[in-house]
């Protein structure tokens, strides 16, 4: 049998990504912390100065950022945080309608029991969204604030431009809702991640069994996000207030309403600094590691 160049390379990454990202969750084993109402599956990686929070989105958890964060770990002495949002995977489960404003409180909570007075966080696709919330609300607690495509898609509405992306995001998305009420747990995910999120073929090609695992796990808690009255009350015209640092972080491959959302912000804030990432999508942080942990890295050097 024989294997082309590419398989060949493919499999090397392959296997090296994983003993990786075995030696990181080794050195810094899943424990839980408790914040009051809840507890959160915590990883956390003890070193100096400022820590870096890193907040996962909607359906996964904190894995998807678990090789970018073994990148940094390489490169920067900085204490680093991964944890589980509330109703996901180790940390304590929704017992009543969440919003993301509980969200940003168990962010700012955790934090504080960790013992840090700021930190550096980072955001991808709704931990994004929570993250520009807890930088408006909680300004004295982000030291800067690195945004992997925010889904902050009421910045779109009432423009015309737009139109088209907005009626297919919001048609997928009102697909994927309707099958995942009915019990459809496989197709309405699959319809959100590669409809909404990822793009056509993401399921097999972007993730793992890991994460796919975890996104069939975690439909109940993207339900009760998309019935989050506040979850649209976001405003990030109000970062304009905010002293740190921030940068957008925006994939060439994306599907398109989030470069629209992308521009959309570049035009609401004055100082934000936007890095694009040649040949990713909405999941760079897992096919485009080395790119997206090179972005994070100017940033906080940006910060200084």
């Amino acid at each position: 049998m024989v294997l082309s160049v590419n398989k060949i390379s493919a499999q090397t990454q392959s296997k090296r990504s994983d003993w990786v990202q075995a030696s990181f969750q080794d050195k810094n084993p899943l424990h839980l912390v408790n914040i009051g109402d809840a507890d959160l599956g915590v990883r956390y990686k003890k070193g100096e100065g400022t820590p870096i929070v890193f907040v996962h989105g909607s359906w996964d958890d904190h894995h998807s950022w678990i090789h970018v964060a073994e990148i940094l770990s390489t490169k920067i002495n900085n204490p680093i945080v991964l944890y589980d949002r509330r109703g996901h995977s180790a940390s304590t489960p929704d017992k009543e309608q969440g919003t993301i404003s509980q969200d940003v409180s168990d962010l700012v909570l955790l934090t504080e029991k960790l013992g840090f007075r700021k930190a550096h966080f980072i955001g991808h696709s709704y931990g994004a969204n929570i993250v520009v919330k807890l930088a408006t609300d909680h300004p004295e607690i982000a030291e800067s604030i690195v945004l992997y495509e925010p889904p902050m898609f009421g910045v779109l509405k009432d423009k015309p431009e737009y139109k088209t992306e907005m009626q297919q995001v919001k048609k997928a998305m009102t697909t994927s809702k309707s099958l995942l009420e009915k019990g459809a747990i496989q197709e309405g995910t699959i319809q959100f991640i590669e409809k909404v999120a990822f793009g056509e073929n993401s399921w097999k090609e972007v993730f793992d069994d890991r994460a796919r695992s975890t996104m069939l796990a975690s439909y109940r808690t993207w339900l009760d996000q998309s019935n989050d009255p506040e979850r649209l009350n976001i405003h990030p015209e109000r970062l304009n207030y905010f002293q740190g640092s921030i940068t957008l972080i925006v994939g060439t491959n994306s599907i398109p309403v989030y470069p629209a959302v992308a521009n959309e912000l570049k035009n609401k804030m004055e100082k934000i600094q936007v890095k694009s990432i040649s040949g990713a999508g909405h999941g760079g942080l897992i096919s485009h590691v080395n790119e997206t942990a090179e972005a994070i890295l100017l940033s906080l050097k940006s910060d200084k």
